[in-house]
């Protein structure tokens, strides 16, 4: 894989250095700070080019033509939206995540259909769920497991299923369902419906036995269809 980063900031390089630990993955930092590049460790195995990620000279220079992926984590909204629009509509880079600062700019990013992750806002609930009384520890992830919370839309092949018929023994489980403006928790009895945006513990196994009834995580006709819309 060719994976492209543009921002070399604590964010930046802690992902830079992660990905690079794998062997088959070319990794391709961009800052405009010559100086940024020290915060790469020297885990990291990968290529540093000084310049801006919302310039398509230096993106090509980067490698975008082949990409498989590009992060924008600068520490500009506009210019991590400017970028992941860059790669996804000049090059068709097939996976593209910005970073967000401003939670208020979300529903934009969401009619868009820009991946994106709001550390603003992922940072605030983490702050206030720990500042509540008697809550629950809020897992983002789970250390040294293969289990995660994800997100996931339903499309036409998962329209009208049952939560049981659509759960997975040992592999997925739905924890809840985004229907519109209403979240709820679902019965088992309960049917899904089209555009649902479930969340669910999931493993990587249950990917394909849900293949047919969700769309796929990085859809770049359906981010197509939702810009046009």
């Amino acid at each position: 894989m060719h994976i492209i980063i543009g921002g070399c900031g604590r964010l930046g390089a802690e992902i830079a250095e992660q990905l690079s630990q794998d062997a088959d993955t070319d990794v391709v930092v961009l800052d405009t700070d010559p100086l940024a590049f020290d915060r790469l460790g020297s885990a990291f195995n990968g290529e540093a080019l000084v310049g801006d990620a919302t310039d398509r000279d230096m993106l090509e220079q980067a490698g975008v033509r082949h990409a498989d992926g590009l992060i924008a984590v600068t520490r500009s909204d506009n210019a991590n939206l400017m970028t992941v629009e860059i790669a996804t509509h000049l090059y068709e880079v097939p996976r593209t995540i910005a970073r967000l600062f401003n939670p208020d700019r979300e529903e934009v990013y969401r009619k868009l259909g820009v991946r994106y992750v709001s550390s603003t806002g992922t940072i605030a609930k983490l702050f206030l769920n720990e500042f509540e009384q008697e809550s629950y520890p809020l897992h983002v992830h789970f250390a040294d497991s293969d289990v995660a919370m994800v997100d996931l839309e339903v499309d036409l092949g998962g329209h009208a299923m049952t939560v049981e018929e659509f759960e997975v023994d040992g592999l997925l489980r739905i924890a809840a369902v985004r229907r519109g403006a209403r979240v709820f928790i679902p019965d088992r009895s309960d049917r899904l419906e089209r555009d649902d945006i479930i969340t669910a513990a999931m493993k990587p196994q249950a990917a394909r036995r849900i293949a047919g009834s969700v769309r796929e995580p990085f859809s770049r006709e359906r981010g197509r269809g939702i810009r046009k819309g």
